[in-house]
């Protein structure tokens, strides 16, 4: 568990420079052990990311880390755990760590519904019937839990004692937005909550659209309703069609 972290944790080397070494050598101690020599032997690798492999050798952090893992009962999903989803788990960004509140089910038919953070009331009951009908068809709602339409398309779900799914762009010893602590919690005990950020992370324009990238690689169909220019839901169809997702925009 330990080296799987410190890998996914290594100074700029991203999820696709992680799996490149994966699929080299195996598993990550072996990449923890290897030398500059067999490293340059990787597809892609450069010479800072050598450096920063050879630069950090030690799992202290890590250990730490672990135990602040433990203190916010917060698990954690290797790529090569079963749970982990097939179509996310072959593409070439795929974060090889995990962490997750709440449990597993088995994730039928998973669509992704996310949208406008100040929306219509239109935009809104159209959401919310979406959800429904997934939860009554028994499958998975993933969104991003924000504002608007995401926190809408998970109550829905949630309400029809369907299975959500929320993946947030923060650690999860903390609840963004702040206000949807209660949601957060439903989500926690019916459904799953998932990021690849690990704890004493805060939100950020940079962790918002790599949250969206993961919404689109769980999901097989994505559902934007009432995008606005520029906004982050546009961002997670942008990903979704180069997954080879099925994306659907609703302007109301």
């Amino acid at each position: 568990m330990e080296y799987w972290i410190w890998l996914s944790l290594l100074p700029y080397i991203g999820p696709v420079t992680a799996n490149r070494l994966l699929e080299h050598f195996g598993n990550p101690s072996r990449v923890y052990h290897a030398e500059s020599s067999e490293l340059v032997k990787v597809k892609g690798i450069t010479g800072r990311q050598i450096q920063s492999i050879a630069d950090n050798k030690s799992l202290d952090c890590i250990w730490k880390l672990m135990d602040s893992c433990h203190q916010n009962n917060i698990s954690l999903l290797l790529k090569s755990d079963a749970r982990y989803p097939e179509r996310a788990k072959r593409l070439e960004d795929a974060p090889i760590v995990l962490y997750y509140k709440g449990h597993f089910e088995d994730i039928k038919v998973p669509v992704a519904i996310v949208g406008a953070r100040r929306c219509t009331q239109e935009a809104k009951f159209y959401a919310v019937e979406l959800a429904e009908q997934y939860a009554r068809n028994g499958q998975t709602v993933i969104s991003g839990m924000a504002k608007g339409i995401d926190s809408y398309a998970h109550t829905a779900c949630l309400k029809e004692d369907g299975y959500t799914i929320a993946i947030v762009g923060n650690g999860l010893d903390m609840c963004y937005p702040s206000e949807h602590k209660k949601l957060m919690d439903c989500i926690i005990e019916k459904g799953l909550l998932l990021s690849e950020y690990p704890p004493g992370i805060r939100p950020s324009r940079y962790t918002f659209p790599r949250r969206n990238r993961l919404i689109s690689a769980w999901a097989e169909r994505i559902i934007v309703i009432a995008p606005g220019k520029g906004s982050g839901a546009l961002i997670t169809a942008e990903y979704g069609r180069k997954y080879g997702r099925q994306v659907e925009i609703i302007h109301i």
